[in-house]
């Protein structure tokens, strides 16, 4: 650990002495303590552009600057000089003009960023900054070439359909704003496109990338203002998190799509899905089922006064009557009930009788229920997803580049400053390298291992793409490096690259990768680990199957205490001490009533452990 007083002291010095590459050794030393607080850092990094700049090295000064936030669109002078050193061939100057793309892009340069990512022959980047310019119709033409495969990289787009769909939509939604007439057929196949991509992702179990398609298909519908888009989108995005047991988030859509159905006046709908949002809490255990049921009420008494205004058939005004006295009633609060019965015996119907004699029953002053348990104010609140649209087709053009993808971790303020910092400094140590390269000092590539280090420490979503193609490309000591870092990235999609390292040719892979599933436990990896628990193909099934039972027995969920009891009702003797090691370190008291519940399912051998538990969680 460095004394970062005195060595601060000594880069000020070499600064004020304009020993830059003194400064420079002081300054990197500091950059790397990652944990001290914002201004402190900056002040560091700052003096660091400062000094990179005076040694000529402008691609790394850049990238503190685009740290810091501080990140200009050059002069015009500037990017043909760039442009003449692409065409000489420079790889340097390539590497920086893409880099330097991104840095706009963060800083909000859409316009500027087009040009550089036009120099930097990247047209995806270029047609999504030019979108978030306002400038559709040039993006609609670079969709285009994308679609009939004109340009650099369009091959690569023949077994992507995935990426071919998301430019599709960009394309189609971007003739919906410039209001060309192509732009109906255009959405139509897009529609289409994204539709049969996420039948394949669900069939391939891969429910996270269908719940992406299914948002998109909602911002199709939102942009154009088609309703059954925004319904399919948001109804199949609740039923793969409803799968995945991520409650909270379920019933989050579900009020995300009660706002967007209100807007639109779909009252139908809303009284609809509230009542389906209902019938969830209650078999997920959520206090707000008789809240739901209420608020479905009054939607259906807006439907019923909505298809009277609108001249709709007495009988569907009188059976959105009935279907909101059917709530109210399930939730005692028979004051509104019997509002309704009175409106139902005021229409031209025949038994109007009936609803008289309900009105009776209930008397003059019905009293109602306390007002049932709310759904919190921040569940209603619209999410703020990211844009896959966007942020996908970037992915494949970067084309899992570890520099490129730090840069723009780096670059976005919404990650967190720890997080930033670690990307940062992926970005100087291939920059680097790359100088040094450059001056023949018998450097070689950059060590894979450093980088898969590096890439672990940042610990953000984007990093993923790059271990991908590292895994791939990198031989067995690479990959035992990228299945340890991905144990560290607790996301679904840890588990593709992880899959293939368990059925790997090396051992140390393979062990290794087993090794890090025991670290990928959050609720959403149940059905992951299960799968994976459930192959008949693994190599060293065994050992991946141990610490499969390690991760779910951490994950400590309804779902995670059934798959460990079958492994008791199982009694697989490779198996039933790690099962009963992790039952014995449940630490969710609300599981203590499924654990009574399972003791007299399980072989008389085992009920002791569940008794123990049962009694530990009360």
């Amino acid at each position: 650990m460095i004394d970062t007083a005195v060595t601060w002291v000594r880069a000020e010095a070499s600064l004020h002495a304009g020993r830059w590459h003194d400064a420079l050794a002081h300054l990197r030393k500091l950059i790397e303590v990652v944990d001290r607080i914002d201004f402190e850092y900056d002040e560091w990094l700052r003096a660091m552009a400062e000094a990179l700049r005076a040694v000529g090295q402008y691609r790394d000064a850049a990238a503190c600057w685009a740290y810091l936030g501080s990140t200009e669109p050059p002069g015009g002078a500037a990017l043909e000089r760039l442009r003449t050193e692409l065409e000489e061939g420079d790889e340097d100057a390539l590497a920086g003009a893409r880099a330097f793309g991104i840095y706009l892009s963060r800083a909000g340069h859409h316009r500027e960023a087009a040009m550089w990512f036009e120099a930097a022959g990247m047209a995806v980047h270029r047609a999504i900054e030019l979108e978030r310019a306002g400038l559709d119709a040039e993006a609609a033409e670079l969709w285009s070439q994308l679609i009939n495969r004109q340009g650099a990289r369009s091959d690569a787009l023949v077994d992507r359909p995935y990426e071919q769909a998301l430019i599709r939509i960009n394309y189609g939604l971007c003739l919906h704003r410039i209001e060309s007439e192509r732009a109906r057929q255009a959405l139509a196949e897009a529609t289409t496109a994204i539709e049969e991509v996420a039948d394949r992702f669900e069939t391939e179990g891969l429910r996270e990338r269908a719940f992406d398609c299914y948002q998109l298909l909602a911002r199709i519908g939102l942009e154009t203002g088609a309703f059954e888009n925004v319904a399919e989108g948001y109804l199949n995005s609740v039923r793969i998190l409803r799968d995945d047991a991520l409650k909270l988030d379920a019933l989050r859509l579900y009020e995300a799509f009660v706002t967007l159905a209100r807007r639109s006046g779909e009252h139908h709908a809303v009284a609809g899905v509230l009542r389906e949002a209902a019938d969830y809490c209650g078999r997920a255990g959520l206090p707000y089922g008789d809240d739901l049921r209420l608020r479905a009420g009054e939607a259906w008494v807006r439907a019923a006064e909505d298809a009277a205004a609108h001249g709709h058939p007495t009988q569907i005004v009188e059976n959105a009557y009935l279907a909101a006295a059917e709530c109210y009633v399930s939730v005692r609060a028979f004051r509104q009930a019997a509002e309704v019965y009175r409106r139902v015996a005021g229409l031209e119907i025949k038994g109007r009788e009936r609803y008289h004699r309900l009105l009776t029953r209930l008397g003059k002053n019905p009293e109602d229920a306390p007002r049932p348990v709310p759904v919190p104010e921040f569940l209603k609140r619209l999410p703020d997803y990211e844009e896959v649209w966007y942020v996908d087709l970037a992915e494949w053009e970067l084309d899992g580049d570890p520099q490129l993808i730090a840069a723009g971790v780096m670059a976005d303020r919404r990650h967190p400053d720890y997080v930033r910092r670690h990307a940062l400094l992926l970005v100087l140590d291939l920059g680097r390298s790359a100088a040094e390269a450059r001056a023949k000092r018998g450097q070689s590539d950059p060590d894979p291992k450093a980088i898969v280090a590096r890439l672990q420490d940042v610990r953000a979503y984007p990093v993923i793409a790059a271990l991908e193609r590292m895994y791939e490309r990198g031989d067995a000591q690479v990959q035992v490096q990228v299945a340890k870092a991905l144990g560290a990235l607790r996301f679904k999609r840890s588990f593709s690259t992880l899959t293939q390292a368990l059925r790997a040719e090396d051992p140390e892979v393979r062990h290794r990768a087993a090794k890090s599933l025991t670290n990928l436990y959050f609720p959403h990896a149940f059905d992951r680990l299960r799968r994976i628990f459930e192959s008949r193909d693994l190599p060293d099934a065994d050992s991946a199957r141990v610490s499969v039972i390690q991760a779910i027995g951490r994950i400590n969920t309804v779902e995670a205490l059934d798959f460990l009891c079958d492994r008791l009702r199982e009694g697989d003797p490779r198996y039933v001490d790690y099962v009963i090691a992790a039952i014995a370190d449940l630490t969710n008291t609300d599981l203590g009533p499924y654990i009574r519940q399972q003791i007299d399912l399980v072989p008389p051998a085992y009920r002791s452990v569940l008794e123990d538990a049962a009694t530990r969680l009360g």
